[in-house]
């Protein structure tokens, strides 16, 4: 932990942080809108797993069977290509944000938060991948892999949600160890 730590701390600079910033929102400013409205207009239905914070197995072949044989082939492409890259985009992002700004923080518990960005990657990672099984596998009800796709896509929208409050956490960590640095060298003076 402690040699991943200072590859961090030595890799990730201000331009570094910049550069996962721009990316991160020009995707949200416009890759997201794009495919979203690709995405209603092209696969129709129900809505979209991956964006619900909670469905079941059953909710899952109810999307599916709304998507029709197009739809659910569509819906594989783009969770195939553009959902490959948004989690690398969102994680570069939170990921550079907290290292960096855990660069200045001496607290050794901020470092564990490295990993949350991470985590909410491989979950999100692993809901496509179940749920491209269930949509492939259509009409096939698997109805124990919708459920664990639901309990991925949960756990997915909890890590992703810490992740971004770490960011904040860890600012609130650098400002309290600045001001308590800060306060022992006025009261020198």
């Amino acid at each position: 932990m402690n040699k991943l730590k200072k590859l961090l701390d030595r890799k990730t600079n201000w331009i570094l942080v910049l550069t996962a910033t721009v990316i991160f929102a020009l995707f949200i400013a416009v890759v997201l809108p794009r495919v979203s409205a690709y995405t209603e207009e092209a696969v129709g239905g129900k809505g979209s797993p991956d964006t619900d914070m909670m469905y079941t197995g059953q909710d899952l072949y109810e999307i599916a069977e709304s998507y029709g044989e197009d739809g659910r082939s569509t819906y594989i492409l783009l969770r195939w290509t553009f959902d490959v890259v948004w989690p690398l985009v969102y994680t570069f992002f939170i990921l550079s944000m907290i290292i960096w700004i855990g660069k200045f923080v001496t607290y050794k518990w901020v470092h564990s938060i490295y990993y949350l960005p991470i985590l909410a990657m491989l979950f999100d990672y692993l809901e496509n991948i179940l749920v491209t099984i269930v949509m492939i596998s259509f009409p096939k009800k698997l109805i124990g892999l919708g459920q664990v796709a639901s309990y991925a896509s949960m756990t997915k929208w909890v890590v992703l949600s810490l992740a971004f409050i770490g960011i904040v956490v860890v600012l609130l960590a650098r400002i309290i160890e600045f001001m308590t640095k800060n306060r022992g060298n006025g009261d020198a003076v």
